[in-house]
């Protein structure tokens, strides 16, 4: 069995893939396909006036049945009207307290002042439910989908949107591990409402080819895994600008290069690393510069976008 140890649980932030984290890769007899993902290192340098600011609120979620975190990542002076939202989703084990953890604000905040366009990063608790409907009264992707918009109009967000985009609606989504598989579910339902994302990125995605693996993890059984699989909707994607990051020795990179040569994403990329904050701390930069490049975008519509 593999040994574990524990990190520390990030603070306050937006993607929230912190938590317990394994070392190592895949072993046979593993009861865990990959470990949760860990923390970023934190910057080599002290805090910068470019920081990105963050703030951490306690919510009431019907769809969840509980009280949630609600992280809010700016950039510093922004006007949060005028700013895109992106949804970031954490993985196994984690919370909404990602990325407004030191390194990754920093993060952040580099790459706005190196002129990426800037955008607003929110995050919720989405428990360990794989950002679906599994647990009894426990519904992550109904949170995200039509309770986030709402909280996200109450706290100014998002609401002067570009022509497409709902108020308070998030105009992309991200995610690491559990929450790279989240994000690209996310975005199939966007899709499905006629009001696509406009990009999506996947850091490490837990995906999986092999049903026996899969079923480690919380689905209802085989169906269940199926209907939710991003490799078996990805057509459903094909409008969408899509970016994938996976390191090579990551246990899922696998499956990882098999959604990049199927689903041709506009960003597919295996370098060197394993399902840990040294890989995302070393393809953040070009994950946030990715979305930046799409934050502006114009909606143009499910139809349109996968005719082209």
């Amino acid at each position: 069995m593999l040994s574990r140890r524990r990190f520390l649980l990030v603070s306050a932030g937006a993607l929230g893939v912190a938590g317990a984290v394994g070392v190592g890769g895949l072993l046979v007899g593993q009861e865990s396909p990959a470990p949760p993902p860990q923390r970023i290192p934190d910057p080599p340098r002290r805090a910068s006036a470019t920081d990105a600011v963050s703030t951490l609120e306690w919510v009431d979620s019907p769809a969840r049945g509980r009280r949630v975190r609600l992280v809010t990542v700016l950039p510093p002076g922004a006007d949060r009207a005028h700013l895109p939202v992106c949804l970031g989703l954490h993985g196994l084990r984690g919370n909404a307290s990602w990325y407004a953890e030191p390194g990754n604000r920093a993060m952040l905040g580099d790459a706005w002042a190196r002129g990426v366009p800037p955008f607003a990063m929110v995050a919720v608790d989405g428990g360990d439910n794989y950002w679906h409907p599994y647990a009894p009264g426990d519904d992550p992707l109904r949170m995200v989908l039509d309770e986030l918009p709402v909280w996200l109009r109450d706290r100014g967000l998002a609401t002067t949107p570009a022509p497409g985009d709902l108020p308070g609606e998030p105009a992309l989504a991200v995610g690491a591990s559990m929450g790279g598989a989240g994000a690209l579910l996310y975005a199939r339902e966007r899709t499905r409402r006629q009001r696509p994302v406009r990009a999506v990125a996947a850091i490490s995605p837990g995906l999986f080819t092999d049903w026996r693996v899969a079923a480690r993890r919380p689905f209802r059984g085989q169906a269940d895994w199926e209907a939710n699989d991003p490799l078996r909707f990805l057509g459903e994607l094909a409008g969408v600008p899509t970016g994938v990051w996976c390191g090579d020795r990551d246990p899922f990179v696998d499956a990882a290069r098999r959604y990049i040569a199927l689903a041709r994403p506009e960003v597919g990329a295996i370098s060197a690393g394993r399902h840990d904050g040294v890989y995302y701390a070393r393809v953040l930069p070009d994950v946030i510069g990715f979305l930046g490049r799409h934050a502006r975008d114009e909606v143009v519509g499910a139809g349109a976008r996968r005719a082209g």
